[in-house]
């Protein structure tokens, strides 16, 4: 059974930095969305997003110290991924390409991120794939 409620987890590094993942429901069936307060940044991602993001992080551990290109996600909840390394290595992500503002995720929080992405992920096909009197109740 797959529950109406939203589900909310936060991921905090050794450092102390706090990301928020949480699940909504919305007219197309589930977002997830990412939150740092500390920089008051966030972003909405549909499964595509959070799928992309996934890949993303594995392959920007395996690149190490070398750069790896974007990645785009279209659509309504589109997004842009990059791997930056200065003055931290880190996931960037943004809602459009040439946005100033981005969600920094630090590479101290890719392994807790992705296995909880994989979990979110999840949840978010099984709602999306509820029909929408179900999702209501």
């Amino acid at each position: 059974m797959v529950t109406t409620a939203p589900r909310i987890r936060e991921i905090i590094d050794a450092t102390g930095i706090r990301l928020r993942v949480t699940i909504e429901r919305d007219a197309r069936g589930a977002a997830v969305r990412l939150h740092r307060f500390d920089i008051d940044a966030e972003v909405r991602l549909d499964i595509h997003g959070v799928d992309l993001l996934c890949g993303y992080i594995v392959a920007a551990r395996l690149a190490g110290r070398q750069q790896l290109p974007d990645e785009t996600s279209f659509g309504p909840l589109a997004a842009t991924f990059s791997l930056g390394h200065d003055p931290v290595v880190r996931i960037e992500v943004r809602r459009h390409p040439l946005d100033e503002a981005a969600l920094t995720i630090p590479a101290t929080m890719w392994d807790r991120l992705f296995a909880e992405l994989c979990i979110v992920c999840a949840h978010a096909r099984a709602l999306g794939g509820m029909p929408s009197a179900e999702r209501a109740a």
